[in-house]
C-alpha cells in the first residue's frame, strides 16, 4: 500500500461486530488508520467534521440503530468523492440495487470476511483512479411541492393475498412521482418531507384522487376492495389532517371501499402521546391503523402494549430473513402467536417465493404481500388484468 509520506489511509469503519473491528485495528494499523463505531449515527457525526481527511467508508449492511445502506447514503451526500464499501451476509438483488445506485456503492463484500481479503479491497478502492459517482444534491421539501404543482404524481396498486386460502382480500396503494424519481428514490422523497406540512398536501392530493377512482377499484375489486394507506406521523399529529383522514375513509366506505391506515414503525416512538391519542381516536371510530415496517425499529414490542394498534406489518427485510436467518425466523413465528392471542392482524411484505409464503402461513401469518404475488402496478392495468385468487403453488 503505497503512502504519500508518513501518512496512512483514514478508514471510517462501522460495524456491530466489535470482535472485528478490533482485529482490523490490530493487524492494519500499520497500513491504514482507522476511525471505528458501532453506531452509524455517531459515525455520521464523525464524519461531518472529518470529511476532508476521510479516504475511505466501511459500513455493515445490519447495524443496531441505522442500518448500512442508509448509512452509506448519508455518508454519500456528506462525502461524495470519498470511495463507500458495504459488507453483507446476505444481500437481496432489490438491497443491492439500493446500495448501487442511491449509496454509490463502490464495492460490497460477502461475510464473514477476513482481514486479508478486506485489505486487499480497500487497497484496490484507495488506489483506483475511477470517480466515486455523486449523489443529485438539492432534494427538499419545496421540490416535492412543485412537483405537486405540476401534477406529477400518481398511484399505483399492489395486491394482498390472504394466507389460508391465497384468495386476493385487498390492496396498498403506494404513490409514485415519475420525474422526480428520475433522480431520487421514493423512500428519499418521502423521508424528506414526512415531517414537513408538504406531506399532508400530498396525501391529500393522493386521497381526493382515490375517491374519485372508488367506483373502479370497487369494479375490479370487488368485496375484496379493501385498501391499505401509508400515513406520517406528523399528518397523524395534525388536528385539522386528522379530520380529514376521518372524512376520507368515511367517503371510500360510501363507495364500497374499506380503508385501513398504515405508519411505519421508525417514526413512532412509545412516548408520543400526541400520536397515540390520534390512534387511540381512530380505533374508537371503527378505523384500523396498522404499524407498518414492524420489527425493523427498537420500539417493537412495546408499541404493542397500548393496545391502540388494529395489527402489524412485518418489515420485508425481517421477512425475507426467515429464510435464512435463525433469530429472524424465531422472531416472525414468535410475534405471530403473540399477535394472534392479542385479536391483531399480522400481514407479510416482501414475499418473494411460494416456499416463504407457505412457511408463513404455517406460522399464522393472516396476508401476504410481495413481487411473488404481484408488483405495484397502475389501477388500469388490474382493470385490464384482473387479479385472481392464487392455487397453493403459488
Amino acid at each position: 500500500m503505497a503512502m504519500v509520506g508518513n501518512k496512512r489511509p483514514v478508514i471510517l469503519m462501522v460495524d456491530d461486530d466489535e470482535k472485528l473491528l478490533a482485529s482490523v485495528r490490530r493487524t492494519l494499523s500499520n497500513s491504514f488508520e482507522f476511525i471505528t463505531f458501532t453506531d452509524g449515527q455517531l459515525a455520521l457525526d464523525w464524519l461531518s467534521q472529518n470529511r476532508d481527511r476521510t479516504d475511505l467508508i466501511i459500513a455493515d449492511l445490519v447495524m443496531p440503530t441505522l442500518d448500512g445502506i442508509s448509512f452509506l447514503k448519508q455518508a454519500a451526500r456528506m462525502a461524495p468523492t470519498v470511495g463507500r464499501m458495504l459488507l453483507s451476509g446476505n444481500v437481496s438483488s432489490i438491497s443491492l440495487r439500493e446500495a448501487i445506485n442511491q449509496a454509490m456503492v463502490t464495492r460490497v463484500l460477502a461475510k464473514p470476511v477476513s482481514v486479508a481479503v478486506l485489505k486487499d479491497a480497500m487497497d484496490r478502492v484507495i488506489q483506483s483512479k475511477v470517480p466515486v459517482a455523486k449523489p443529485v444534491f438539492g432534494l427538499s421539501p419545496m421540490m416535492v411541492n412543485a412537483a405537486i404543482d405540476r401534477a406529477d404524481f400518481r398511484t399505483v396498486l399492489q395486491p394482498r393475498y390472504r394466507a389460508s386460502d391465497l384468495a386476493l382480500c385487498g390492496g396498498e396503494v403506494l404513490c409514485r412521482m415519475p420525474l422526480l424519481e428520475k433522480d431520487y428514490g421514493i423512500d428519499e422523497i418521502f423521508e424528506t418531507c414526512r415531517d414537513h406540512p408538504v406531506i399532508n398536501r400530498l396525501t391529500s392530493q393522493l386521497m381526493a384522487l382515490m375517491v374519485d377512482q372508488a367506483p373502479r377499484y370497487r369494479a375490479v375489486m370487488g368485496d375484496s376492495a379493501n385498501l391499505a394507506v401509508n400515513l406520517s406521523t406528523y399528518s397523524l399529529k395534525t388536528p385539522e389532517f386528522m379530520e380529514l383522514i376521518v372524512r376520507f375513509y368515511e367517503k371510500m366506505r360510501m363507495r364500497g371501499v374499506r380503508v385501513t391506515y398504515e405508519v411505519p414503525e421508525r417514526q413512532i416512538t412509545p412516548n408520543d402521546h400526541d400520536l397515540l391519542a390520534s390512534a387511540s381516536r381512530l380505533r374508537e371510530r371503527g378505523i384500523a391503523l396498522l404499524i407498518d415496517d414492524f420489527g425493523s425499529g427498537n420500539n417493537s414490542l412495546e408499541l404493542l402494549r397500548h393496545e391502540v394498534f388494529a395489527g402489524i406489518k412485518l418489515d420485508r427485510d425481517l421477512v425475507r430473513g426467515c429464510m435464512s436467518d435463525f433469530l429472524d425466523d424465531a422472531f416472525v413465528e414468535w410475534i405471530a402467536q403473540v399477535c394472534s392471542k392479542m385479536g391483531l392482524s399480522i400481514s407479510a411484505k416482501g414475499i418473494e417465493s411460494a416456499k416463504l409464503a407457505e412457511k408463513l402461513r404455517i406460522y399464522g401469518i393472516t396476508e401476504l404481500q410481495g413481487f411473488h404475488f404481484g408488483s405495484p402496478v397502475p389501477l388500469e392495468e388490474w382493470e385490464a388484468t384482473a387479479f385472481m385468487p392464487l392455487s397453493a403453488s403459488g
